[in-house]
């Protein structure tokens, strides 16, 4: 990612935030977007004419997380970009309270779900089915290599709901306990649902064992059809190997692509989608910088914008 030249003094920190964003490897979407607009917000009132420059450098920083991607690109496009960027935290605070509300109703009395990583999404699904009254336990796989699984079971713990942590490999050998497996999202592109590595072999795993997996996943989310993230960069080899040994190289990743076929739905706050509803979902994803003359265009937050060329040709004559 390109450093960009700061040229006044008090502004001279905002670097330093893009680089916190690229750098952070444990914070879910929520907290990271709460970061990159407020370092948006500030480059506006401090030195407006940097905000396209700052908006593609925070996309940069993080390129698989939807939130952060679609965030930043409205900023490319708006007159007002702090009012832009508190609307959609806004937006997308109020839509993982309905995506949370929706999934409470999959649990049941007695379920036991298998979650992977932490999800800030999932957590407010689980205390919410926990406010309803209902009784249910919980298995965390660690997450490794930062093991967020770890920082799940932990919160469902001091919420009060049992929980189990295991080992990612044991996923397979526990899943025949489960009757329900829950993951969250960073993004949903057309490639499928990025999250964590680990998530795909789940989803293989509950889909060779027939138990339901869903994807929790608000349109804040969703990647517009013009954009597939580029290739993951591996991450620090330490976190894997501590020393160096002869001839053996450490692939460190952090996410993986999850087919959308792979899943039974996609919890969204407009209900549950089957993956053929959010293909179709994704193909008429649009970003607000691009300008088709076909027809109206759906933004991530399901918001529909039309084309000045479809404008001219519906106007009424004068």
């Amino acid at each position: 990612m390109a450093t960009i030249d700061f040229s006044l003094p008090e502004i001279g920190s905002i670097q330093a935030g893009i680089d916190e964003i690229k750098k952070d490897r444990a914070s879910g979407a929520a907290k990271q977007t709460l970061r990159a607009a407020k370092l948006l917000i500030r480059c506006a009132q401090d030195a407006p004419q940097l905000v396209s420059a700052v908006a593609r450098a925070v996309m940069a920083a993080q390129p698989a997380m939807g939130s952060i991607y679609n965030l930043a690109d409205r900023s490319l496009c708006c007159s007002d970009v702090s009012a832009s960027c508190l609307a959609f935290l806004d937006s997308m605070e109020q839509n993982t309270v309905r995506v949370a509300e929706r999934t409470a109703a999959l649990i049941q009395e007695g379920t036991s779900v298998m979650t992977h990583s932490f999800s800030s999404t999932i957590l407010a699904a689980f205390r919410e089915a926990l406010r309803r009254g209902k009784q249910f336990s919980v298995i965390c796989p660690e997450s490794r290599p930062v093991c967020e699984g770890l920082a799940m079971a932990a919160s469902l713990g001091m919420a009060g709901i049992p929980s189990s942590l295991i080992t990612d490999s044991a996923m397979y050998q526990l899943l025949p306990e489960v009757d329900l497996v829950l993951v969250g999202a960073d993004a949903v592109c057309r490639r499928g649902v990025i999250n964590k590595t680990g998530t795909s072999l789940l989803a293989l795993a509950a889909r060779d064992l027939r138990v339901p997996i869903y994807a929790l996943c608000s349109s804040d989310k969703l990647l517009p059809r013009s954009y597939d993230p580029p290739p993951e960069e591996p991450k620090d080899p330490r976190e894997l190997l501590e020393r160096d040994m002869p001839n053996v190289t450490v692939r460190n990743y952090y996410f993986d692509v999850t087919p959308l076929g792979y899943l039974s739905g996609i919890v969204t706050e407009e209900g549950i989608l089957s993956p053929a509803e959010m293909r179709a979902r994704l193909l008429e994803t649009a970003s607000p910088t691009e300008q088709e003359p076909g027809g109206p265009m759906r933004l991530p937050d399901g918001s529909v914008i039309v084309s000045r060329q479809t404008e001219s040709a519906h106007a009424s004559p004068v």
